[in-house]
């Protein structure tokens, strides 16, 4: 039985999968466009990322959002390390239920470097008081590794047994990957200009089909896990914005994330950015 562990995919998939954005609840950029920047540190591996997104976002409620990633290919090292890591598309509709509920379904696109990843869902907000707000977010995520990426080929003993010769075989070594994303969150703006959003997620994750690990003598069954040999993982997030400037939107976030697979450790991850709107 195989376990696997998180290397460059999961700097892709945090490059590409970002928590749920309050601003898009703010009915100030309708009809605008904006830029944001955002710059990660990871705590435990050490590593940085980067993106990149133009959104706009039209006077009839569609969203438009296309981005791109970079990351970090060493612990502690920024600009001389620094990869293409993943390109994508979001298409999104608010629909207004009332005058203090919004329905948001989505869909979303992104390239990495080994494949495409899809995530599709539904958000519903509700504004609960003037200063207080909350919403609740279904998303499947589906990541489907290329081709060239899935599958390996090795030599291996007939039947397993050395006596009778080596064959060449070609088995599925990297399978696609189904994630169940929950999450909910509650907002804060009662302070001027200034918002604080904390963020309750899960994440269920198997792979689809059933990739292997091949020996000389025998292969044996993958099993995808996020955190501590598990398939769920519940986690963190807390994100402070400050509107105080008319076109700018800066922001600082601190993420709980899973530092591996197969054990029950965990890092922060450290963002920073902002919006800029034309």
């Amino acid at each position: 039985m195989k376990k696997e562990c998180f290397g460059a995919v999961g700097m892709l998939l945090l490059i590409s999968c970002s928590s749920y954005a309050s601003e898009q609840f703010n009915d100030t950029v309708k009809g605008r466009t904006y830029m944001q920047y955002e710059h990660d540190y990871l705590t435990t591996s050490r590593r940085h990322t980067d993106s990149i997104k133009i959104v706009h976002q039209t006077k009839n409620n569609w969203h438009y959002e296309a981005k791109f990633g970079t990351y970090s290919g060493k612990s502690d090292q920024y600009v001389s390390n620094e990869y293409g890591g993943s390109a994508g598309f979001v298409l999104q509709y608010t629909k207004y239920l009332d005058r203090k509920t919004y329905f948001s379904p989505s869909l979303e696109i992104d390239l990495t470097n080994n494949g495409v990843q899809y995530l599709a869902g539904a958000s519903v907000y509700r504004k609960l008081t003037k200063n207080w707000g909350g919403y609740v977010r279904y998303r499947y995520q589906y990541r489907r590794i290329s081709r060239s990426d899935k599958y390996s080929t090795r030599n291996m003993y007939i039947n397993g047994d050395p006596n009778q010769g080596v064959e060449s075989v070609t088995y599925l070594s990297s399978g696609d990957i189904g994630t169940h994303r929950f999450e909910t969150g509650i907002d804060y703006s009662g302070i001027r200009n200034w918002r604080f959003t904390y963020i309750l997620l899960y994440d269920y994750a198997k792979y689809i089909n059933s990739p292997k690990s091949c020996s000389s003598y025998t292969c044996t069954g993958k099993h995808y896990y996020i955190y501590d040999n598990k398939h769920g993982y519940l986690y963190n997030e807390l994100k402070v914005q400050y509107y105080g400037y008319k076109k700018f939107i800066p922001y600082f976030e601190v993420d709980q994330k899973s530092a591996s697979s197969t054990s029950k450790k965990h890092q922060a991850v450290v963002e920073a950015g902002f919006n800029w709107y034309f």
